[in-house]
């Protein structure tokens, strides 16, 4: 996956959010982070979540991770990190903690790197993150299967 700002280059299937594994992930996250199904993408590869606002990408043959956007600053709270370890532990099964613990070291590499990007590996799940401080400053980290190649 690419960052291009908050627009991701990659794309799921047509209709893959509509698969039972994607339905099951989708049902996980609203169970662990209290998030609101919002609408599938036109294309049926995504769905978008709102109160907290994130957007499940899943298409099992492809790619499967769930991305959630900060946009009030470069510095979310402690407790949006947890919002994402939940998240992510809903796609990837990861512990909560190790997923926390690799979003807040993903996003102090990110604001250093000039890139404004960094990634971490973990034992079932990788952390993609882009964050910044410019223009008000903004957040994005994504939580991916990560036998995927993306």
């Amino acid at each position: 996956m690419l960052f291009l700002g908050a627009v991701r280059t990659t794309a799921a299937g047509e209709h893959s959010a509509e698969t039972p594994e994607c339905k099951e992930i989708a049902a996980r996250i609203l169970e662990r982070t209290n998030t609101h199904f919002d609408h599938f993408s036109p294309s049926g590869g995504s769905v978008f979540f709102k109160r907290p606002d994130m957007v499940l990408i899943c298409d099992p043959k492809f790619v499967t991770y769930v991305s959630v956007n900060w946009d009030a600053s470069g510095f979310p709270p402690n407790k949006w990190f947890g919002l994402v370890a939940k998240a992510g532990n809903a796609v990837t099964g990861a512990d909560v903690r190790t997923l926390e613990a690799a979003a807040h070291r993903c996003h102090r590499i990110a604001l250093r790197d000039k890139t404004e990007l960094a990634r971490a590996e973990l034992q079932g799940a990788a952390v993609e993150c882009q964050a910044f401080t410019r223009d008000g400053g903004g957040v994005v980290i994504d939580v991916a299967i990560p036998h995927l190649k993306r």
